[in-house]
């Protein structure tokens, strides 16, 4: 007879606005979400964009949609991929990042309030508008 040990899980559960500050200390973000249809987007990868923090992130239909290679982030195939990217944007942290200092102001481009705002007046509120 063996006697098997309580495991016990502890969850932190982080407000909001903690979680974007937390998330936005980093200096990159690194998604390995994929999709199984290929049709839905990590919403991760929204949060990182909407407190300027680049991302790298696994290629797959329709990530793309979100991911604009060499504007917000960047994407791969393979671990080996992965590697390369984060040695090319990391090359000559923390002064000397030219890559990444440009994917961070396209992320907070991509996450800016303003953006968000100009999204919706052109094309959710015409769609809502129709059907109210």
């Amino acid at each position: 007879f063996i006697r098997k040990k309580e495991k016990v899980l502890h969850a932190t559960c982080f407000t909001s606005i903690f979680f974007l500050h937390f998330i936005g200390s980093a200096d990159l973000g690194v998604c390995l979400h994929t999709s199984f249809s290929g049709l839905d987007l990590p919403m991760k990868v929204v949060d990182m964009f909407g407190c300027g923090l680049p991302v790298c992130a696994v290629s797959y239909s329709y990530i793309d949609e979100l991911v604009k290679v060499e504007k917000n982030g960047l994407l791969f195939s393979s671990s080996s991929e992965l590697a390369d990217e984060l040695l090319m944007l990391f090359r000559g942290f923390p002064n000397e990042c030219d890559a990444l200092k440009s994917l961070k102001n396209g992320a907070l481009e991509t996450g800016s309030s303003e953006r968000w705002a100009a999204e919706w007046e052109e094309h959710a509120k015409p769609l809502i508008s129709e059907v109210i």
